[in-house]
Formats: C-alpha cells, structure tokens, sequence
C-alpha cells in the first residue's frame, strides 16, 4: 500500500512511497536518481536542490477527477438545449 506517490525531478517518473521518515533514501528506478528525505523536504543527491514533498506530490488522479466533472456539465447543457 502506498502511503504517497511522487514525481522524480530529473525525469518525471512516478515513484510510489510506502513509508517515509526522516533520513530515506528515495531512488528511481528509471533514471537511477538518489534522493533523501529529511524535515518534510526531499534533497536531490546529484544536484544538493532541495523540494517540497507537496511540490513532487503526483496530481494526475485530481486531474481526471476534474476532467470528469466537465464532461459531466457539458452533457447537461447539451440536455438542456434538446427541450
């Protein structure tokens, strides 16, 4: 079970977090890349740039849920003009 999913910052894989404390290394599986978390920010090994957990947070899930909810108000306009 995962507890977050992230993006990795040099290649944009997604990276599934099953535990998360301070002081783990984190490294991608496409691109080899070692990272640390550490104080609620996660520190890129081959580069020392630091980031936010919250900025590396994959967001594809709430994007289909809004993509979802458009489609959505577009067929009940579309209803609307019919009567």
């Amino acid at each position: 079970m995962a507890v977050k999913l992230i993006r990795c910052p040099s290649c944009g894989e997604e990276i599934e977090l099953t535990d998360l404390y301070d002081g783990m290394e984190i490294s991608c599986k496409l691109c080899n890349c070692v990272m640390v978390y550490e104080n609620g920010k996660i520190l890129l090994l081959d580069t020392n740039e630091e980031y936010d957990l919250e900025e590396l947070e994959s967001v594809e899930e709430e994007e289909n849920f809004e993509e979802f909810e458009e489609e959505e108000e577009e067929e009940y306009y579309y209803e609307e003009e019919e009567y």
